[in-house]
């Protein structure tokens, strides 16, 4: 293996002032992350009618589901 001599990175104002605003930016995007969280969520927005939660639950009532089958027999 060779053997390297050491090498020196400088560090230069622009690169601290770069840090500085990236440091800036990851601290605004938390703050505006963690401001978001404590507003109630927009989709408790009153009662749901009777389909809207049959088709998130899967359910399928009677009537509907002789109605699919024959659908999916047609094709």
């Amino acid at each position: 293996m060779l053997r390297r001599p050491p090498i020196s990175i400088e560090l230069k104002l622009d690169d601290i002032n770069e840090y500085e605003e990236m440091r800036q930016q990851q601290q605004q995007s938390k703050e505006k992350q963690q401001k978001s969280y404590t507003d109630p969520p927009s989709w408790q927005s009153g009662p749901k009618s009777k389909q809207e939660i049959y088709s998130r639950v899967g359910y399928v009532p009677m009537g509907q589901q002789q109605q699919q089958q024959a659908r999916t027999n047609f094709l």
